[in-house]
């Protein structure tokens, strides 16, 4: 009887550690969390923590408790490790899944503001200018072409009246050899174009990024700037409020800072993104 209780303290001790183990395992993996960060060391120290104390008031229930009512505090704590088993998997898995779904929906996001980004790169080098808004960007890439130029150095002899004698004089010559369209050049045969106003996985399918275009006077010049970001509300709408809400604070080199993905700025002559560079080796990994 002894021997049957004893199989059966280990049963539920197993129970509570069956629940865990698929947490441990998938919160471990490097590429969903960081190794050596809070939360990979967190994780092993819960399951530590909770095995320690099933087993504890196993033995409690074994020394304590009178043998009439065993079996009932036994039923009562299989449930309690049911319970609290999934509780605790449930805490170790939310910012694991957060920050899967985070990933995939930036990575969906960073992408289209590259390519906003690299159509109002065009728009100015063949303009002089950005486009104020998506309809006219889109305008600008279905009917825009790049001039496609030969550069070559040339020289000539030109008579100086000051000096009175023939001086030679260097210059650039530029030859125009042919047009390409910017939606060939950008896109390579590609209409995504004409989806990259839309936020991805926002709770509207319409939902559009933010575009502002400006100048700024830089040492005495007017140069012009513009701005595309979106709201990280938007993009995780339908997360852990709480883990949004930590997303929003975040501030490191190797995750998105603040409330906002931009690309561009307002204050500054600047077509940078505020994405760390993972997510540049990440989009080049997948081209190859």
């Amino acid at each position: 009887m002894k021997h049957l209780k004893q199989k059966f303290n280990l049963v539920l001790s197993l129970v509570t550690a069956f629940l865990l183990l698929p947490a441990l395992s998938l919160a471990q993996n490097a590429d969903v969390v960081e190794k050596g960060s809070f939360q990979a060391l967190k994780t092993p120290i819960i399951l530590v923590v909770a095995l320690i104390v099933a087993i504890g008031l196993l033995f409690l229930i074994e020394k304590v408790v009178p043998r009439k009512v065993r079996p009932l505090f036994s039923v009562i704590f299989l449930l309690a490790s049911v319970f609290f088993g999934y509780k605790i998997y449930n805490s170790i898995m939310a910012p694991v899944e957060f920050r899967q779904v985070k990933v995939k929906r930036y990575t969906a996001v960073i992408n289209n503001l590259k390519d906003i980004r690299d159509a109002q790169l065009a728009h100015k080098t063949i303009r002089g200018d950005y486009a104020k808004d998506f309809n006219a960007l889109e305008s600008f890439i279905e009917n825009a072409e790049f001039a496609i130029v030969e550069k070559r150095d040339s020289s000539y002899t030109e008579f100086d009246k000051v000096y009175k004698i023939d001086k030679l004089k260097e210059v650039v010559i530029i030859d125009t050899l042919s047009f390409r369209a910017v939606k060939d050049s950008l896109f390579k045969g590609s209409d995504r174009y004409k989806k990259m106003r839309y936020v991805p996985y926002a709770k509207n399918e319409k939902e559009t990024f933010k575009m502002k275009v400006d100048s700024i006077i830089v040492n005495g010049y007017t140069a012009p700037v513009f701005k595309v970001s979106v709201d990280k509300d938007v993009i995780l709408h339908d997360q852990n409020k709480d883990l949004l809400m930590q997303e929003k604070r975040v501030v490191s080199v190797d995750e998105v800072d603040g409330k906002e993905i931009f690309v561009g700025s307002l204050e500054k002559v600047s077509d940078s993104g505020n994405w760390p560079t993972s997510y540049e080796i990440n989009d080049k990994n997948k081209k190859k």
